[in-house]
């Protein structure tokens, strides 16, 4: 990461003014997601990845929003600002649900498991859902977030699931 954005990355950290704090978050976001992200070091990542995760939890909800929308569109491994933002109030965590790679099933099953079921039905937008999940969806979504999982045509969902999706029809 070049000396000046290290430097921008290290205000942000250190910054307590909300306007000033707003500003410096998105000059290093738009500078550390634009391609190509794969010349990132896993340094540099972790680096990103931990500031910018730990100061999130502090900005406006709408600075939040913005941020999430960025890091899911994302591909650069930044697994601890999107498990953050995928625990955040639903507008926060609808982006980076349905769409974040960054997210592993782990982290999707803790989403399931503590969160609303607005959360719920983000989670069966995603195109990756797998039998695990799928399970988890229909044993404690509403009818509404079954239904959309049933119209995600991406998703797999074993047997024995369809088994408690018919049962509960």
């Amino acid at each position: 990461m070049p000396a000046d954005n290290f430097a921008l990355l290290l205000d942000l950290a250190k910054e307590t003014s909300s306007e000033k704090r707003r500003e410096l978050l998105r000059q290093i976001t738009d500078v550390f997601l634009a391609p190509p992200v794969s010349a990132r070091t896993d340094r540099e990542s972790a680096l990103f990845d931990e500031i910018v995760g730990a100061v999130a939890s502090d900005l406006e909800t709408q600075v939040r929003v913005e941020l999430a929308r960025k890091i899911a569109r994302s591909r650069a491994p930044l697994g601890r600002t999107a498990r953050r933002l995928a625990m955040d109030e639903i507008d926060v965590a609808r982006p980076v649900i349905e769409e974040s790679g960054a997210l592993t099933e782990s982290d999707i099953l803790d989403v399931i498991q503590n969160k609303s079921q607005d959360h719920l039905l983000a989670v069966t937008k995603r195109p990756d859902i797998g039998e695990v999940v799928s399970s988890a969806l229909v044993e404690r979504g509403e009818d509404r977030v079954v239904v959309s999982l049933l119209e995600n045509r991406t998703a797999r969902i074993d047997r024995a699931t369809f088994e408690r999706v018919a049962s509960r029809a």
